[in-house]
């Protein structure tokens, strides 16, 4: 069989649903973690605001402060970049199995022809080139049999 040439991304959202999820269950995992932090710098600040024995706490105020900050910022720089990777790598699964899907419906019925084509280091990669082997046996079979 000729070699094809490699298959380009048109675009990552091949599947809303599952991709959006998925990104966003990501996005909440890190929104916690963020908060998390966040709720913990507070607390250490209005835990230590007012303790006599510390005497000028000035400049620890001012480290919680800027602790707590920096979290904000965090979250809020980390929040695009969670998105776009959590639809990027959902993309790596969701591309390969809808290609997948439409070929082995094409073989079901009787297009033994059917080739997957993927990128290098698609999730599924593996199966694809197992389901084009089984094709080719498939047609091979198809083109001896006696008509």
């Amino acid at each position: 069989m000729a070699d094809q040439a490699p298959y380009k991304r048109r675009q990552y959202l091949v599947d809303y649903s599952y991709q959006l999820r998925f990104a966003s269950h990501l996005f909440l995992v890190v929104f916690a973690i963020a908060v998390t932090g966040t709720l913990v710098a507070s607390a250490l600040i209005k835990a230590n605001m007012y303790r006599p024995e510390l005497g000028d706490q000035s400049y620890a105020i001012v480290a919680l402060i800027a602790v707590a900050t920096t979290l904000v910022v965090q979250l809020l720089l980390a929040i695009p970049l969670v998105l776009f990777l959590g639809i990027r790598q959902s993309h790596r699964i969701i591309g390969p199995m809808k290609r997948i899907i439409r070929t082995l419906e094409a073989i079901g019925q009787g297009n033994f022809s059917q080739h997957i084509s993927l990128r290098q280091g698609d999730a599924l990669e593996e199966l694809a080139k197992s389901i084009n082997q089984m094709s080719e046996n498939l047609q091979k079979r198809g083109n001896q049999s006696p008509h």
